[in-house]
């Protein structure tokens, strides 16, 4: 049950047990619900299961990718970027947002990268994810930029199903305590222990769910919904001083329909379908799209823009080349 070579009692057993849960109560509940016709049950429950066991696949298969991929990314000596004579490549520095407190850009002393916008360490997975917003021990791995839209389908599809299984489980309760047969026969403690199961998930996967989706509609992780402060400061160092509550996410996009469209696809069938969005396939053999960047609230996108390529060309006007580079040239 290990879909990234990465096998581990510790990776294998989360999924093993996913599957095997998905599994147990369809098949349960396909087999032990006779009060309802077998077409109507098995149609909506087994459809449903696919469609979730299937995008669990593709949420772990893709991964949330991370900036150890590229080698544009690479931070060849740490003490020479931490003093600032190392510097990262220009097509990050100059679209990125997020500094550290003395204006340089952030790098990881780990993995020995540089940190893009929203790029955080998981110390689970001991590594940096790009855009992370939490580590699942589900997965278990992190949610991060390539994987997020699969991992919102997969938690609707996952809530639909414990509500499917939940519909026809009570039925079938319902009708047997109605007409009595309770004091006839025992209940079916194996339909009933589903029912239960059910009827818990249904409730815990409505709630994350519903948080989750409000999350991709304010394009918002949940990293940052911890560190909405810290935001402020850079935007200070940027010079944009403004205290409102709109400079609180400048990748807000000023809509939750543009946010919902810039991770979860442009098509009504990109949004229910596990598939890769247009956007995504158009822009392969580019950076775009990649989580190496981000566009900000249109505002606020040109001045930010602007201050930082300000930045950027003094601190490489400034900064004096490393002897590594030197010998590049």
């Amino acid at each position: 049950m290990c879909f990234t070579g990465h096998c581990s009692i510790t990776t294998i057993f989360p999924r093993t047990l996913v599957v095997v849960l998905y599994s147990w109560t369809a098949y349960v509940t396909c087999t032990r619900v006779d009060q309802v016709s077998p077409v109507v049950v098995r149609s909506p429950v087994l459809s449903t299961l696919v469609l979730g066991l299937y995008t669990y696949y593709k949420l772990i298969s893709e991964g949330p990718g991370s900036p150890l991929e590229y080698s544009e990314l690479v931070v060849r000596d740490v003490a020479a970027a931490e003093n600032g004579t190392e510097l990262p490549p220009e097509f990050l520095s100059r679209r990125s947002i997020t500094s550290k407190r003395d204006g340089r850009f952030r790098l990881c002393r780990t993995c020995h990268v540089w940190k893009p916008d929203r790029c955080h360490h998981c110390s689970a997975c001991n590594r940096c994810i790009l855009r992370m917003d939490h580590h699942c021990p589900w997965l278990p791995d992190c949610v991060g930029f390539r994987n997020q839209k699969y991992f919102i389908q997969f938690l609707m599809y996952a809530t639909l199903y414990a509500f499917n299984v939940l519909i026809f489980d009570t039925i079938q309760l319902y009708i047997w305590f109605h007409q009595g047969d309770y004091e006839r026969q025992l209940i079916d403690l194996v339909l009933f222990s589903v029912w239960l199961l059910a009827f818990a998930v249904s409730i815990a996967l409505s709630c994350f769910t519903g948080f989750s989706i409000y999350q991709v509609a304010h394009n918002q992780t949940t990293i940052e919904l911890h560190i909405q402060g810290r935001y402020r400061e850079e935007l200070d160092i940027l010079g944009e001083s403004r205290r409102d509550d709109a400079t609180d996410n400048v990748f807000d996009l000023g809509s939750s329909s543009k946010n919902w469209m810039d991770v979860m696809g442009t098509t009504v069938f990109e949004w229910l379908l596990p598939i890769p969005t247009s956007k995504r396939i158009r822009n392969r053999h580019s950076l775009d799209q990649k989580g190496l960047y981000f566009d900000f609230r249109s505002d606020v996108s040109e001045r930010l823009l602007d201050s930082m390529d300000l930045q950027d060309r003094l601190l490489r006007r400034v900064t004096p080349r490393s002897s590594m580079e030197r010998g590049l040239i």
